[in-house]
């Protein structure tokens, strides 16, 4: 070599001559010129071959090169609930007896103060900023819209297997999923200290107007506040029942839910915690069933004040 080092296998660099065998690996090692354009050559001279010649430039580089190109982060995509269902609204100004309803196929064209998808940067009447993709359900306790079954309002999806159609619906067995993110920004006030307010963003509901079960936000006497699930343990004359395991979140906490029914196996779960598993079967054999989803209350103006907000992120239903 005229120039820099070698090394033979794993050995030290070195620039003295020395012996190689079959086999042997022969890794050279080169200090290119602190100068611009200039170059440093180095020759490898190995007994009986030709010699190997190695030639390193130094290149100038831009002292001022161009920014990198910008991210594009792509703005996150609205939950399309024309896909899923029907609105049911907390106000009666139709003319029709009950809550308004907005069918499914006005949705993709539908905003109100009580149901709408803001822009990025937009502040929900919370305080809640959404940044994009967000659907907001905001129910007041005095709303006047009620059903025949309930007298607390909601703003809240009522899932349509066949659009416009509330009669298809589906049963116990195979796979049955509802999931999503949200937020519940706001909930009522309870009127006496000593009583809790709260609301459903979930449920799994049957066509004879009473739910399995229900996803419930909760804010008890001394504020804290926390999730759980309650199940009706039949069709008719049930006893209800709370979930053994209820998780702490806060209003304003973002938080991941599932309602999962497997062959008349439920499971919920919030933040992918395991909060009830039983088997319904036998309480609901043969119901018909449906998801909804939104913002219902538990509390009237007799008994609050204020209004709920929830705030979904994310939702998916499946069924298999």
């Amino acid at each position: 070599m005229n120039t820099g080092s070698y090394r033979i296998n794993s050995g030290a660099f070195t620039s003295a001559p020395g012996t190689i065998a079959n086999g042997d690996k022969v890794t050279l090692r080169l200090d290119a010129s602190s100068s611009y354009s200039a170059a440093v050559t180095q020759t490898l001279s190995i007994e009986g071959q030709p010699n190997r010649i190695f030639r390193v430039i130094t290149l100038e580089t831009d002292p001022n090169p161009p920014p990198p190109p910008p991210v594009v982060v792509p703005e996150p995509v609205a939950i399309r609930w024309s896909a899923y269902g029907k609105l049911t609204l907390p106000v009666d100004q139709d003319g029709k007896a009950g809550a308004d309803e907005i069918e499914a196929s006005a949705l993709d064209n539908y905003s109100s103060t009580y149901w709408y998808q803001p822009t990025s940067g937009q502040r929900a009447q919370s305080g809640y900023s959404a940044t994009g993709g967000e659907t907001v359900f905001w129910t007041p306790v005095n709303g006047d819209g009620t059903t025949e079954s309930s007298s607390y309002a909601r703003t809240e999806m009522r899932e349509q297997v066949v659009s416009g159609n509330n009669r298809i619906n589906w049963g116990l067995a195979g796979t049955h999923i509802q999931k999503g993110t949200v937020v519940v920004s706001q909930i009522p006030t309870a009127i006496k200290s000593t009583s809790k307010t709260f609301l459903v963003f979930g449920q799994m509901h049957s066509v004879d107007n009473s739910p399995p079960m229900k996803m419930i936000f909760q804010r008890l006497p001394d504020g804290t506040t926390e999730v759980m699930s309650n199940y009706n343990t039949k069709r008719a004359g049930g006893a209800s029942q709370n979930s053994p395991v209820k998780v702490p979140i806060r209003i304003g906490e973002k938080f991941t839910y599932e309602i999962r029914l497997i062959d008349g196996t439920i499971t919920t779960l919030v933040n992918n915690i395991v909060l009830d598993v039983r088997d319904m079967s036998s309480g609901w054999n043969g119901a018909q069933l449906f998801f909804k989803a939104g913002s219902y209350l538990g509390n009237n103006a007799q008994t609050a004040t204020g209004y709920g907000e929830v705030v979904y992120s994310t939702f998916e239903v499946v069924h298999q």
